[in-house]
């Protein structure tokens, strides 16, 4: 039987994950909650099922760390981290780790780590999720059909009813606030973030919808995987008010000080409602030559939930890696594909289509 740890397992993510490796895994896996608030951490394990296990984590120590995985298989880590300590402990101890973290500054350190993962023969997953992970396995699914690609569109379109906590606000907020390179047919163009417009079709939609360009880390390692820098991400929500207000406070400066804003406002600000629906959708837009045709490729993905589909993806890459032979510090796309996943994860709630039409 496997030991899997979730490191930040009370956070909203954390205990997602925590459902998901229970549906996903049933008997075959032993869980431990791992958590710096020992009373909190406790109350999470219990809260799960009797035969949860519970660690003290401290992800800033060292010997916190080295203590709490101890015996174990696997370790998720949900929470945040300035520096991969838990990545570099896991190296160490030959245990199998998956980080959910989408910044660029964060995920370069683990990659630093891969030489010794590879020396190990030990596995380091990063960048684990809905977007970024499963988009970009649906970008390579999506390209696989083309001679040449001219240009690769990710769009999500997000709900203001999301069960995505403080944390998951900023994160994306802090996404949205970064500077876009981005590249026409004639130069590059340094916009700033959530400001230049596209038109995209999403699953269950009749009509197109407006999504505002945005960075992300992923990108940079689609650029590199496939060898393109024509790659943009948009984003937008369900609500076309939030994005204009998004936009408007992002203009006058208010997300470079909006961390620093109290978390109770804050607190007010993100409330998810459990009797309405938050579902999110993704959709990936490849633009290229077919046999000697230009056609334009979609792929149309629709979830109950973005949040809830990381944590389904995250416990399935799991399941996945535990079964197959890889070392190194790998993206999603470097070890499975979208189909592989999804069937893994094997949900109902999720739907998906695509098609091909000529450009």
């Amino acid at each position: 039987m496997k030991m899997v740890m979730v490191a930040g397992a009370s956070g909203v993510l954390g205990r997602l994950v925590c459902e998901e490796l229970l549906r996903i895994f049933g008997n075959q896996m032993k869980l431990v909650v791992a958590d710096y608030q020992e009373d909190r951490g406790k109350q999470t394990a219990s809260s799960l099922g009797e035969d949860v296990g519970f660690r003290y984590l401290n992800v800033k120590n060292e010997n916190s760390i080295k203590m709490a995985i101890d015996c174990l298989d696997v370790v998720i880590v949900t929470t945040k981290q300035i520096d991969p300590l838990i990545q570099s402990t896991c190296i160490k101890k030959n245990i199998l780790c998956l980080d959910v973290t989408p910044f660029q500054n964060f995920v370069a350190k683990v990659q630093n780590l891969d030489d010794d993962a590879k020396e190990n023969g030990v596995l380091s997953i990063v960048m684990s999720g809905f977007l970024p992970g499963l988009s970009g396995l649906m970008v390579k699914e999506a390209v696989s059909v083309f001679h040449k690609i001219n240009n690769i569109n990710i769009g999500l379109m997000q709900n203001t009813n999301a069960k995505a906590g403080i944390t998951g606000m900023l994160d994306m907020l802090k996404i949205i606030s970064q500077e876009v390179t981005y590249i026409d047919d004639k130069k590059s163009h340094q916009l700033p973030g959530f400001s230049k417009k596209e038109n995209m079709y999403f699953y269950e939609h009749k009509k197109v919808k407006k999504v505002r360009l945005i960075d992300h880390t992923e990108k940079r390692m689609l650029e590199q995987y496939l060898n393109t820098d024509r790659i943009n991400y948009y984003t937008s929500w369900n609500n076309p008010f939030l994005s204009k207000l998004i936009s408007s406070l992002k203009r006058i400066g208010v997300l470079r000080i909006i961390d620093k804003l109290d978390r109770d406002l804050l607190g007010k600000l993100v409330k998810h409602n459990p009797d309405k629906r938050e579902e999110a959708f993704l959709t990936v837009e490849v633009r290229g030559v077919i046999n000697n045709k230009e056609c334009r490729r979609v792929m149309a993905f629709s979830t109950f939930s973005d949040y809830h589909t990381t944590a389904m993806v995250t416990a399935a890459l799991v399941k996945f890696a535990l079964r197959e032979k890889f070392s190194g510090v790998v993206f999603p796309t470097d070890i499975t594909s979208f189909e592989e996943v999804i069937s893994e994860i094997d949900c109902d709630r999720m739907k998906f289509k695509s098609f091909i039409v000529d450009d």
